[in-house]
């Protein structure tokens, strides 16, 4: 009876593990840090290779606007690949953020019932914005 606790117990732990590594961890950092990620691609150290990094717009949650990298193994993302969410107050950002800043060009758009894959395919400039 004892066993049988110990490998349930075991077996709990490790799906709660597996779980929470995709996850990621989150971090919180300043405005202008938050719209110079927003602003550009991430970073691909082997181009050759078949998975990619990719760098994901997730929108505003819960007072603070996201953004998720995605860096698989083959990138250099370790064992079982790294997830790093950026996040930033929305009070801290600029009033017309994002529609008055230009996304990377690869900046996969996240929010739930985005019209196109990527952010730059949604992007309309106007005259006297920012870009």
């Amino acid at each position: 009876m004892k066993m049988k606790r110990v490998i349930f117990f075991t077996a709990c732990t490790g799906l709660s593990v597996l779980f929470l590594l995709p996850a990621g961890c989150t971090t919180t950092i300043p405005a202008r840090e938050f719209l110079a990620k927003y602003a550009a691609d991430i970073e691909v150290p082997n181009p050759d290779r078949s998975e990619l990094p990719c760098r994901i717009f997730m929108g505003e949650q819960r007072g603070y606007q996201r953004i998720k990298d995605v860096t698989p193994f083959c990138q250099g993302g370790g064992l079982f690949g790294k997830t790093v969410i950026w996040r930033c107050p929305s009070s801290e950002l600029p009033e017309d953020f994002p529609e008055a800043y230009r996304p990377g060009g690869l900046v996969i758009d996240g929010r739930a019932g985005a019209k196109y894959k990527y952010l730059i395919q949604s992007y309309r400039g106007e005259k006297g914005r920012r870009e």
